[in-house]
């Protein structure tokens, strides 16, 4: 496993508060947790919410003893994790340290109350960057030269595969065309099927797939929402709906264009924007 680049800022976090750990599917956040678990404390136990012997070990609060910090996987399905990691942070800060990860719903989830308020700090993980990738230090000076200790020939082969199998961890480190098409088909499916639908009130999902579908051919083109409309024959308020939830699911990201709000006309063309897959 390679260094993230978040290891240096969540064990500094981790002498304060509790660390939250969210992200797109598959992005390693689970990988990132045991790795400073196994690297930075003597001891750790790892409970994930979907293993039925965790799962009774978290509701009656039995944890390793010599544990240094307790990694909580997908707990965020558990009705009253707010709670219940409120009462241990409180009860048990002086004992343990708390890492808490899961997937985009996580997210979703710790902004529906302010219980937790106070005794947490919360990290997106991103796809590997190329420098991330390269094991670099990113030391870039907004107006300075950028200079690249790696040789011209390593960067191009780094940023080549990276540009061909994405920045995501499995399929980046495996590089396999093959394994590529089937993690990516299999990623998209459980997003739609398991996560949007566990949270999200869709009818057609459907016709949500094939919205899922569309957008890679809209990538770094200018999008209409009223173009996507008509294609879907679905109502613009909910193809709108639909594009804010795979945004919050981490499906795709907009890149709004700069404009000044001078009169109606600029107002209006800032309903077009650019589309990015994750």
């Amino acid at each position: 496993m390679k260094k993230r680049y978040l290891v240096s800022h969540i064990l500094q976090d981790l002498n304060e508060k509790m660390v939250f750990i969210g992200g797109a599917r598959q992005v390693g956040k689970t990988s990132l947790a045991r790795y400073i678990a196994e690297n930075y404390f003597r001891s750790y136990d790892y409970l994930n919410w979907d293993s039925r012997d965790d799962r009774k070990n978290i509701i009656q609060s039995k944890f390793k003893g010599d544990a240094g910090i307790i990694l909580f996987d997908e707990i965020h399905k558990y009705k009253d994790w707010k709670n219940y990691l409120k009462g241990q942070f409180d009860k048990h800060k002086a004992d343990f340290n708390i890492l808490v990860t899961g997937s985009a719903r996580l997210d979703v989830c710790r902004r529906g109350g302010d219980s937790l308020m106070g005794r947490y700090y919360y990290y997106r993980l991103h796809p590997f960057s190329l420098a991330e990738f390269l094991e670099m230090e990113n030391e870039i000076v907004p107006f300075k030269e950028i200079i690249f200790a790696k040789s011209g020939a390593e960067i191009r082969e780094a940023l080549a595969i990276i540009l061909k199998f994405g920045g995501f961890p499995e399929p980046m480190l495996k590089q396999s065309e093959a394994g590529l098409r089937r993690w990516h088909n299999q990623r998209v499916e459980r997003l739609v099927r398991e996560d949007i639908r566990d949270l999200e009130n869709i009818r057609e999902l459907s016709l949500l797939q094939v919205l899922v579908d569309t957008l890679p051919d809209k990538v770094g083109s200018l999008l209409s929402l009223n173009s996507l409309r008509e294609d879907l024959s679905i109502a613009h308020k909910t193809v709108s709906s639909w594009m804010e939830i795979l945004e919050r699911f981490y499906y795709h990201f907009r890149i709004y264009p700069f404009h000044n709000k001078k009169n109606k006309v600029s107002e209006k063309r800032t309903q077009t924007v650019s589309v990015g897959l994750v």
